[in-house]
């Protein structure tokens, strides 16, 4: 079984580029984190949710690959899918697309964290549905497409 696709289109704005006119490298992981926000939060893991109970999703590493610049008013889609997940520990892949060329990927090492025992927890089922995934999928390994 493989997990669950996310798709989250995006136009380049102003604010995204640097001094030479293109998506700033820090940036990617901000546009990023805001197509992760709005996956979980689509699937009922929003941080009203988290919040009340004591459940985030935390980051643990991130590799990034800037293969194309990406220029002011391009459209974009960032896709987000779910390689893995064993035990605690889950790795997740970005990948920004202007129409079908990839300008740039990324794979994160992510986690569930409780905020009350200030440590890493084994996914719910909850927070494995907001990202596309079921219990019975934890520990298969996804190839990368």
């Amino acid at each position: 079984m493989q997990a669950q696709l996310f798709s989250y289109p995006l136009l380049i704005k102003e604010n995204h580029l640097d001094a030479f006119c293109h998506v700033n490298n820090a940036m990617y992981l901000t546009l990023f984190e805001e197509a992760r926000w709005d996956i979980v939060t689509k699937n009922g893991y929003g941080l009203k949710q988290i919040l009340e109970i004591g459940l985030a999703p935390t980051i643990l590493e991130v590799n990034l690959r800037f293969l194309k610049e990406v220029r002011l008013r391009e459209q974009v889609v960032i896709q987000t899918q779910v390689l893995s997940y064993r035990g605690k520990v889950g790795k997740l892949e970005h990948k920004m697309l202007r129409q079908d060329v990839l300008c740039c990927s990324a794979e994160l090492t992510i986690g569930l964290f409780s905020l009350k025992d200030r440590k890493m927890v084994s996914p719910t089922a909850e927070w494995l549905k907001a990202i596309g995934m079921k219990k019975d999928d934890m520990i298969t390994v996804f190839p990368p497409s």
